[in-house]
């Protein structure tokens, strides 16, 4: 604080920062992998069913960042319906295909029981990742969560730079208590004390 502040000011940085912080304590380590590692379709699986529509949106040409301009992109619609105990079916997840380009994934929306949209993920352009080029990624992606109040982006600076397939040894993912703390085993079961 320069001292120049209002007391008004400070007690609207004081809500926005409680704000942001409840928003982040609705971030799950789910919700990422869910974004980055995909559960695959099953189209044999009982009572899933996949359609396939073709959608047009209207969006500011990306090539154009200085202008105004818009153009209209095609996708293709991979919806995949779950049937319900009472014998209809609802929307589980829709895959966007953008077209431009060759195809590839754009989008993805998850939906829960009542059909309210729970994630919505946006994977930018395909890029090359690692020094040999050989693994093609999205080098952007995006993460709503409308009901959490949260969005996340994730972005490669450098992809190229990334260390593929790289090997770790055994201890690299050991934490060692260096400074003797107590430990405590979470899985394990506590038998309650019997009273006297």
């Amino acid at each position: 604080m320069d001292g120049t502040s209002k007391p008004a000011d400070k007690k609207a940085k004081d809500n926005s920062e409680a704000q942001a912080v409840n928003v982040l304590s609705n971030l799950r380590p789910q919700h990422l992998t869910d974004a980055l590692l995909l559960n695959p379709i099953n189209a044999d699986a009982p009572g899933t069913f996949y359609v396939q529509s073709e959608f047009f949106e209207s969006e500011k040409d990306p090539a154009r960042t200085d202008s105004n301009k818009r153009v209209v992109r095609g996708y293709y619609f991979l919806d995949e319906l779950v049937v319900t105990a009472d014998k209809s079916a609802r929307l589980a997840r829709r895959f966007w295909f953008d077209r431009i380009g060759g195809i590839h994934l754009a989008r993805l929306q998850s939906f829960d029981e009542k059909g309210v949209l729970a994630n919505d993920v946006t994977y930018g352009a395909v890029t090359k990742f690692g020094a040999e080029g050989n693994v093609f990624l999205p080098g952007k992606i995006s993460l709503t969560r409308p009901h959490d109040q949260y969005k996340i982006t994730i972005s490669y600076q450098t992809p190229e730079s990334l260390t593929l397939d790289h090997e770790y040894p055994a201890d690299a993912f050991v934490l060692p208590n260096k400074w003797n703390l107590p430990e405590v085993d979470l899985d394990e079961k506590k038998n309650p004390q019997p009273k006297n």
